[in-house]
């Protein structure tokens, strides 16, 4: 498998069990996984470290920080950490253009898998639009 790209809350549910993943999701992480391809993107912490401090609906991350509980959600997944470099930078801002999308993290997350030509596994509407015209794949979560 050439790997998939967790959104933000799919690593979270994934981690935590909160919420279950569809068994379409769950196969394509299983498989990623055993071919070390499972990728998260650097993007997902600053996400993270934004929605811990929502004052409703908050993902419960414990008593540690945002940081070392995506550096532990990391290791636990066997994902690989992708950092945002330049193609990926520049990705985003076409994002913004070729959809109007306008949430930095979603342009970041879905650069990133346009970059790496792999599928986003999220449960996000506004993505899943967008991968209905073509402009991404998605594996619903």
């Amino acid at each position: 498998m050439r790997g998939v790209l967790l959104d933000t809350h799919a690593l979270y549910w994934l981690v935590s069990g909160t919420q279950p993943l569809s068994d379409e999701a769950l196969v394509a992480i299983g498989e990623s996984q055993e071919a070390g391809s499972l990728c998260v993107s650097a993007i997902t912490a600053w996400e993270l470290s934004l929605a811990i401090r929502k004052p409703k609906n908050a993902p419960e991350i414990g008593d540690v920080n945002a940081g070392k509980w995506f550096r532990q959600a990391v290791r636990e997944t066997a994902a690989k950490l992708v950092s945002i470099n330049l193609n990926i930078a520049v990705e985003a801002a076409n994002v913004v253009a070729a959809t109007g999308q306008k949430d930095p993290g979603d342009c970041y997350l879905m650069a990133t898998a346009r970059v790496r030509r792999i599928p986003i596994i999220s449960r996000d509407r506004a993505m899943q639009a967008i991968a209905a015209t073509g402009y991404i794949d998605i594996v619903s979560c």
